[in-house]
């Protein structure tokens, strides 16, 4: 039988073999293109890809953001070249990751884009458009979305180097970016997407283990998607990693820490919802339950520490003080911390024997990281003694010195309630150095350290 190529992808669908809508024929097109990509070896093109997408979206619409930026500012007053700037910087990584998955087009699956324009005009018309081929026949994949995304990232560039760039102007530029955006059928469903199976997979198989065993099928199911989350979760801060390390720019990172705050969010709604509601109804002891609660409620306190914290001094703190970059890097390092322990807590939950060493490389659990902890906490107790008792023997310049170096390697080792309180002693100090209060505030500090300290020893850390 001779193999005849189908050079229009609409003899795929012929109407009397089939009962497919619209919608269900265009999600097999997307499912093939998933496919090829798979089989071209560009998953993590395509996870970049989506995790960029997403990071503008939470850049452009965030509130919270906007409140740290914008400050005490009125919105006449406000100059959105930050927001602009780094838009058009991460457009530069977006087309690098549409040309990695810009395949030719495969003439079994040729201009899938004009077949649904064409069908939904047909459908909506009395008239077929035999011509529309003609006019609009793009040789790729992504044709008129990255000769549109080169020119908006030329006039962005340009806009920058005004004075001041007004809301108006930048609400001008997201609206055409949306506008080109919703008429990319692969992208619109690529963001709607909820799981994409291929980008998805779990690879550790202590982990697979465990979901198999899971009897109760409604529970399976959602701790499967937990996982899901918590995985992705992580996945998107080591990108975060990955692009503070190899960015010159800092900037760049931000979008994707609100991306990074979208997913903690995701995870914290799945749990307090739906999951806690299978929980209640599944054979799980209600011990065991708790202390799951009390793993999420860990969890939700160290993203605290990330934005309300880390996050606000990334843009209010004197760069000659603290490194940008280090306070990245510390809000990958709480992530990590964060993720890393609610993976090993709901392993617990099914395999009391599990621990997060069999599956993240480096990792500390909280009793290890107790250890190291007291040390440095003794380190600093020893020279704020000094201080006192040797006279002269070190400057307060000295105790900001390694106060510093705590901050910026091991505060977050505390626990939220004393790491906040840590802070507001050093900021005190801060404030009243070369004042006679600062000794007054040295002792308070004084005291809190050797409290922390008894803790730890109750704790056996």
């Amino acid at each position: 039988m001779e193999n005849k190529e189908i050079e229009n992808v609409g003899d795929f669908f012929i109407e009397n073999k089939t009962n497919l809508t619209l919608e269900e024929k265009w999600d097999k097109l997307y499912e093939s293109w998933i496919n090829k990509v798979d089989s071209e070896k560009h998953m993590l093109s395509l996870f970049e890809l989506k995790l960029w997408l997403e990071s503008i979206e939470e850049f452009f619409s965030s509130d919270y953001l906007e409140s740290i930026i914008f400050k005490f500012q009125t919105v006449d007053s406000r100059d959105y070249s930050f927001y602009l700037n780094t838009f058009s910087k991460i457009l530069g990584k977006i087309l690098k990751q549409l040309k990695d998955l810009d395949f030719k087009k495969d003439k079994r699956l040729i201009n899938f884009e004009e077949f649904i324009v064409e069908k939904v005009l047909e459908k909506s018309g009395s008239n077929r458009f035999p011509s529309l081929r003609d006019i609009n026949s793009p040789e790729s994949w992504f044709f008129s979305f990255r000769t549109f995304l080169h020119n908006i990232r030329v006039i962005s560039n340009d806009l920058v180097k005004s004075e001041i760039l007004s809301q108006r102007t930048f609400s001008s530029v997201k609206k055409l970016y949306h506008k080109e955006l919703l008429n990319n059928p692969i992208i619109i469903s690529l963001l709607n997407g909820k799981f994409i199976p291929k980008m998805d997979k779990i690879y550790q198989k202590d982990i697979s283990d465990i979901i198999s065993e899971i009897g109760e099928k409604k529970l399976k199911k959602n701790i499967g998607i937990l996982y899901i989350l918590a995985f992705r979760t992580l996945k998107v801060n080591n990108f975060i990693e990955l692009n503070i390390k190899k960015n010159r720019d800092t900037n760049i990172s931000i979008p994707l820490i609100l991306a990074l705050k979208k997913h903690i969010n995701s995870i914290d709604k799945f749990y307090r919802g739906r999951l806690n509601d299978t929980l209640l109804e599944s054979e799980i002891p209600q011990k065991h339950q708790a202390q799951l609660s009390k793993a999420f409620n860990s969890f939700h306190q160290e993203y605290k520490k990330i934005f309300e914290t880390e996050f606000l001094n990334f843009f209010h703190t004197d760069p000659e003080k603290f490194n940008k970059r280090n306070l990245l890097r510390n809000i990958v390092y709480i992530s990590d911390i964060a993720i890393q322990e609610l993976i090993e807590n709901i392993s617990k939950l099914f395999n009391p024997e599990f621990e997060g060493v069999t599956i993240f490389e480096n990792y500390l659990s909280r009793n290890q990281r107790s250890v190291v902890l007291k040390k440095k906490l003794m380190s600093l107790h020893t020279k704020i003694n000094d201080f006192f008792s040797k006279k002269g023997s070190i400057s307060s310049s000295d105790l900001f010195f390694e106060l510093n170096l705590f901050i910026e390697t091991d505060l977050n080792f505390l626990l939220y309630k004393d790491w906040s309180e840590f802070l507001n002693h050093y900021n005190n100090l801060q404030k009243s150095d070369f004042t006679p209060e600062f000794k007054l505030n040295l002792k308070a500090f004084h005291t809190y350290i050797t409290e922390i300290l008894k803790e730890i020893v109750d704790n056996k850390g």
